[in-house]
């Protein structure tokens, strides 16, 4: 009797999945076992079901096995121990939040918001930054309104109704 390819996608049936996912885990322990037995080899095999059970097969100790683990990680320089792994996420986090907040603050100054709290020279320097705003959308203005002209003068477009449209629109 010869057995039919199985399709690798997801079990639909749920009776059918947990029939699946206990056959095949006690396969995957037995094939662990006899590795283990056969050629001395050491082995860490740990399932988790969809129900979150836990299952493990370690030969000689699990422990020892993600000791190993580690120590070989850590010498090609993959392996980062949780804790500093952690504080850099949550350095890396604060630090962001704390972009975010300036961001937001100079928003508010920018939009005329919550000006009382700024002394002179952070008001000097606010004002600075929006002239500089304004130069720059002023000059992107300038050479849209030079492209629009040059398209429209190729259309054959009189420059006196060009100039004119472009100052309606503005006002």
């Amino acid at each position: 009797m010869v057995r039919g390819k199985v399709h690798m996608e997801k079990v639909q049936d749920p009776v059918n999945r947990r029939v699946t996912f206990c056959k095949r885990k006690t396969c995957l322990l037995k094939k662990g076992k006899e590795l283990s037995t056969l050629c001395d080899a050491e082995i860490g095999l740990i399932i988790f079901s969809p129900t979150g059970k836990l299952y493990e097969f370690a030969s000689p100790s699990m422990r020892r096995i993600t000791k190993k683990y580690q120590k070989f990680g850590a010498s090609m320089g993959r392996h980062i121990p949780l804790d500093e792994h952690l504080e850099r996420l949550r350095s890396e986090v604060e630090n962001l939040q704390k972009q975010m907040a300036d961001l937001e603050k100079m928003n508010k100054y920018m939009n005329g918001e919550h000006l009382d709290l700024l002394n002179f020279k952070e008001l000097k320097c606010l004002e600075m930054k929006m002239n500089s705003g304004v130069r720059k959308i002023r000059w992107r203005k300038g050479k849209f309104i030079q492209e629009y002209i040059r398209c429209r003068k190729i259309e054959g477009v009189p420059t006196f109704k060009l100039l004119r449209t472009c100052i309606e629109s503005m006002i």
